[in-house]
């Protein structure tokens, strides 16, 4: 195998593969980059048997057609370590050399016929634009958990609803719900797909200029994220959603409307105040919402803002972080926050039908006060 490749296009394919490098790969094979010179084109390839990723090198050139296994984390070092000139790639033997200038590598093979064959592709459900699904799918997993002993709070819910998609992530404190448009390819509604969240989330940020295609295969196991110069396979979490319906519920006893931006710069500045473990509490009253956090050893920190209130007055508080979280992911001017106890979920939504189309809720579970 011989190519010839600009070193943008090289750092921009292996950017695309690299999150499914696993870190502590089972077997040391599951730790290389598969490169694959044809006639018409190169292509970077990853797999650890749960994640594969494949992207097309633009504009390389082929001297000889072949295949290489080499180290993908090492390579994408050496790749970004080098100036912005051609880069030559040919496997020889047991090495793949690697020269930009006068900079030479010389990179140990791996056996290609050891490593495993990539997944094919699983027919497509339908289309979305690139950049809205990452948008989407950014703002829901900020409410996905972290906690892989509890796997099914680690993916995101994709529901499909004719012409539009739902994207839905909780971790128990909080619920991000996040739609927007899609093209399916027929008029048959697909059932709900458990992704895991942040293996969506890495591959969605490599799909963002052009249409992407969705797609899951035939035992309804493996999901697929394609588009024009890259492609990504997951394998689903096959786990029943915990039902979150009932928490998205419109009823509420007080409704504040207040300005987005200035309610996250608000709770930015009291929260240097809130220490590890503490809260900041919003006080609802008549036209404005008072913050206050801290305590008389850390000190308090206070601030109001106007707020146009329907309903009795309310105290609520809130993890600091998931406040900014949820106030961040619905990113509209102008939000309502929805209300109906000091202890009950709280849903912040953005006010009227935003203009793209699209919907986001964030709900979240307030922090109950000491004794």
């Amino acid at each position: 195998m011989k190519v010839r490749v600009g070193r943008e296009a090289l750092v921009r394919a292996i950017s695309v593969v690299a999150h499914s490098l696993p870190g502590r790969p089972p077997v040391p094979i599951l730790a290389g980059m598969l490169v694959r010179a044809t006639g018409e084109s190169v292509t970077v390839a990853t797999f650890d048997h749960e994640v594969s990723s494949c992207a097309v090198l633009a504009d390389a050139v082929v001297g000889e057609p072949g295949a290489a296994l080499v180290s993908g984390r090492l390579v994408m070092e050496i790749a970004k370590a080098l100036p912005p000139r051609p880069i030559e790639l040919a496997a020889d033997g047991a090495y793949l050399r690697v020269v930009c200038g006068t900079a030479r590598f010389a990179l140990p093979l791996m056996a290609v016929e050891d490593y495993p064959a990539l997944p094919a592709a699983p027919p497509i459900l339908g289309t979305v634009d690139g950049a809205e699904f990452a948008e989407a799918v950014a703002r829901a997993t900020v409410a996905a958990g972290r906690d892989d002993t509890l796997p099914l709070l680690t993916g995101v819910n994709l529901e499909f609803h004719g012409s539009w998609l739902r994207l839905v992530c909780t971790d128990r404190f909080r619920i991000a719900v996040h739609e927007l448009g899609w093209t399916p390819v027929d008029s048959g509604k697909p059932e709900p797909l458990l992704i895991p969240a942040r293996t969506l989330a890495a591959a969605a940020k490599t799909c963002t200029g052009d249409r992407v295609e969705l797609g899951v295969d035939a035992s309804g196991s493996v999901f697929a994220l394609g588009a024009r110069n890259a492609r990504h396979t997951m394998r689903l979490l096959d786990l029943p959603y915990a039902p979150y319906q009932r928490y998205l519920a419109a009823e509420h006893t007080t409704l504040a409307r207040v300005d987005t931006a200035a309610l996250i710069e608000s709770v930015r500045r009291v929260a240097l105040l809130a220490t590890r473990g503490s809260r900041i509490q919003l006080t609802f009253a008549e036209s404005a919402v008072r913050l206050t956090a801290g305590d008389d050893s850390a000190g308090h920190a206070e601030e109001m803002l106007p707020a146009q209130l329907t309903g009795p007055p309310l105290t609520t508080a809130f993890n600091p972080r998931y406040l900014l979280d949820g106030l961040q992911a619905v990113h509209l001017p102008r939000l309502e926050i929805v209300m109906s106890g000091p202890t009950r979920a709280v849903t912040f939504r953005p006010i009227g039908d935003p203009a793209d189309g699209q919907r986001r809720l964030h709900v979240l579970m307030p922090i109950r006060p000491p004794g």
